[in-house]
C-alpha cells in the first residue's frame, strides 16, 4: 500500500507543477498587466476564475502545499519588481532584498491559502453554501483585518470595467474580493459534488449579475450640485529620496510654465495646483510660513504639495485667506517607512538596520483642505501614496471632513521604469467609485492620472519622465453607501453570520469530504 502511494505521488507531481504554472500565469495576466480603462474584461473574467480553480483542486483533495505554491508563484510574477525596490530604497545588498521579498511573497500566499483551507473545511462541514459563506468571510478577514506590508486588494481587478467599478459604491473593494471568493467556492464545490450544469452556472451568474445590478443602481444614488475646477499637476521627475536645495524653485519654474501655457487661472473658475509626495525635501514644513501662502496668493491658485517635517511625511496646502493646511501620513508603510511592532522592538530594529521610522499622523475633522470656488467652498482630502491602497483609511478621512475631492500624492520614483506605478494605480482607482468623488493622482516621476466616480480613469505618460498636466474637471459628488463605515460592517456581519450558521449546523457527510491526495 505504501509503495502504491509513493508511485502515485511520483506520477502526479509533474501534473501538479503544470497546474501551479498555469494558475500563476493566470494571476499574472489578471493582475500584473495594465489594461486601459473600459478594457479590463480579462481582469473581470480571471477575478472569478482564479479562486474557483484554486478551490476546485483543494475541494477535490489536492494538498494545500500545491495551492500555496500556486499563490506564491503568482504573487511573485505580479510583484516581481519588489526586490529591486527594496534593494534601492532600503540600501540593502541583493541577497537581503530577495530575502525580504521572499518573506512578503510567502506571507501573502500563506494568507490566501488559509482562506482556501477554511473554505475547504466549511465545504466538508456544510456543503457548497457553507464553502461560499466561509470563503467570503475569511477573505474579508484577511484583506480588511490582516497585517499587510503592501495592502493590495484582490477585488481591485474589477476596476477595469466602469459598470462593475461603479458597484464599489455599494460593495467596496473588500466586498469585491469576498464576492469573488464566495462565488468561486460555490462553483468549485458544485463541480466537486458533481452538480448539473445549471448549478455550475449559478455562481458566475450571481457574481456578474450582482456587480451589474449594483453598477446600474449607482445611477439612482443622490448627488450634490455640480462642481467645476481647473487642475494643474506637476510631475517634476526628481530623484526619489534626494534632499537638495532648490527643489521648490525648480517646481515653481515648471508650475509657472504650465499655468501660462494653459491660460490659468481664468475668470469664473478656481485653479488647484498639485505637487506630488516628496516634492520639497530637506525643509521642515510643520510650522507657519507666510511666504508659502504668498506664493499661492500671487498666482491666484490653491496649492497642495508633498513635503516633510521632523519624522513626519506631510502634505501641506496653501490658499489665500485660509489657514495653512498640514496633514501627516496616518499609516506609514510597514518596513518601508516605519518598523512595525511595539516601541521597544521598533527602536531595536531601527538601530540594527540603520533605519529611521516615520511617525504616524492623526485623522480629524481638520484633515480636509478647503479652497474657495465660485460654487462655494470645496473640501479636499489628501492621501499620501500607499494610504490610498486602503479603502478603510480613505473612507475614514473622507467621512470626517465630508470631502468632495480626493488627491493622492505619490513618490513612485522608487519603482524606476517598472510596471509598478500602473499596478499601484490599479489598486487605488476604486477609491473614487467607493467615495463618489474624483481622485487626482499626482506623482513624482509618473504616471499621474485621474479616477472618476463613474468608474472611468486615465493614466498619462511614462514612468521616469518630467511632465505637467492641465485639465478642467467637472463632477457631481455622489452619496455612496461605501462612504459610511457601516457598509463594511454590514458585509462582515452578513458573511460572518452565514458562516456561523453553517459551521454550527449538523455535519453533512459526503459533501466534498475527500481525503488529501498528492
Amino acid at each position: 500500500m505504501e509503495a502504491d502511494a509513493i508511485q502515485n505521488l511520483k506520477g502526479r507531481w509533474p501534473l501538479r507543477l503544470v497546474e501551479v504554472a498555469v494558475l500563476a500565469g493566470l494571476m499574472k495576466v489578471g493582475y500584473g498587466i495594465p489594461y486601459a480603462s473600459g478594457r479590463g474584461w480579462m481582469e473581470a473574467l480571471l477575478c472569478l476564475l482564479i479562486p474557483a480553480l484554486m478551490m476546485d483542486g483543494a475541494f477535490k483533495g489536492r494538498r494545500l502545499g500545491w495551492t500555496f505554491l500556486a499563490w506564491l508563484a503568482g504573487i511573485m510574477l505580479i510583484f516581481h519588481w519588489v526586490p529591486a525596490v527594496i534593494e534601492v530604497k532600503g540600501n540593502l545588498p541583493k541577497p537581503l532584498a530577495w530575502l525580504g521579498s521572499g518573506l512578503f511573497f510567502g506571507y501573502e500566499a500563506l494568507g490566501f491559502t488559509a482562506v482556501i483551507a477554511f473554505a475547504r473545511w466549511m465545504h466538508r462541514r456544510a456543503g457548497r453554501w457553507g464553502a461560499a459563506a466561509g470563503a467570503a468571510f475569511a477573505t474579508l478577514l484577511w484583506e480588511a483585518k490582516g497585517f499587510h506590508v503592501y495592502e493590495w486588494s484582490y477585488g481591485s481587478a474589477l476596476g477595469g470595467l466602469p459598470l462593475f467599478a461603479k458597484s464599489a459604491a455599494f460593495l467596496t473593494s473588500y466586498g469585491f474580493s469576498a464576492l469573488a471568493f464566495g462565488c468561486g467556492a460555490f462553483f468549485a464545490a458544485s463541480l466537486a459534488e458533481g452538480r448539473p450544469l445549471r448549478s455550475l452556472l449559478a455562481a458566475p451568474a450571481a457574481f456578474y449579475g450582482v456587480l451589474a445590478a449594483f453598477g446600474l443602481a449607482w445611477h439612482a444614488l443622490p448627488r450634490e450640485p455640480r462642481r467645476e475646477l481647473d487642475v494643474v499637476m506637476i510631475q517634476p521627475n526628481f530623484e526619489a529620496g534626494l534632499r537638495r536645495p532648490g527643489m521648490e524653485a525648480d517646481a515653481w519654474i515648471q508650475s509657472d510654465a504650465a499655468l501660462k501655457e494653459a491660460g490659468l487661472p481664468r475668470a469664473g473658475f478656481a485653479t488647484l495646483l498639485l505637487w506630488p509626495e516628496s516634492a520639497i525635501l530637506g525643509v521642515d514644513h510643520r510650522g507657519p510660513d507666510p511666504r508659502l501662502q504668498e506664493e499661492a496668493k500671487r498666482r491666484h491658485v490653491a496649492w497642495l504639495f508633498g513635503t516633510e517635517g521632523g519624522l513626519l511625511n506631510l502634505v501641506r496646502g496653501e490658499v489665500d485667506g485660509r489657514p495653512s493646511f498640514v496633514q501627516a501620513k496616518v499609516e506609514p508603510m510597514p518596513f518601508g517607512e516605519r518598523m512595525p511592532g511595539p516601541p521597544g522592538m521598533r527602536r531595536w530594529l531601527d538601530r540594527k538596520l540603520g533605519f529611521i521610522s516615520q511617525e504616524p499622523g492623526a485623522l480629524s475633522a481638520a484633515s480636509t483642505f478647503e479652497m474657495p470656488t465660485p460654487q462655494g467652498s470645496l473640501r479636499i482630502h489628501p492621501l499620501i501614496c500607499s494610504e490610498a491602497l486602503s479603502a478603510a483609511r480613505t473612507q475614514a478621512g473622507v467621512a470626517l471632513g465630508g470631502a468632495q475631492l480626493i488627491t493622492n500624492h505619490t513618490n513612485d520614483g522608487w519603482f524606476d521604469r517598472t510596471v509598478a506605478t500602473d499596478l499601484h494605480f490599479n489598486q487605488i482607482r476604486l477609491r473614487a467609485a467607493e467615495q463618489g468623488v474624483p481622485m487626482l493622482r499626482a506623482t513624482l516621476t509618473g504616471k499621474s492620472g485621474l479616477a472618476r466616480p463613474d468608474g472611468t480613469w486615465e493614466l498619462w505618460g511614462e514612468p521616469m519622465t518630467k511632465a505637467s498636466h492641465a485639465f478642467h474637471l467637472a463632477w457631481e459628488p455622489v452619496h455612496t453607501p461605501a462612504r459610511k463605515a457601516g457598509a463594511r460592517l454590514f458585509w462582515f456581519a452578513l458573511t460572518g453570520l452565514a458562516t456561523l450558521a453553517f459551521a454550527l449546523g449538523p455535519f453533512r457527510p459526503g459533501n466534498g469530504g475527500a481525503g488529501e491526495e498528492a
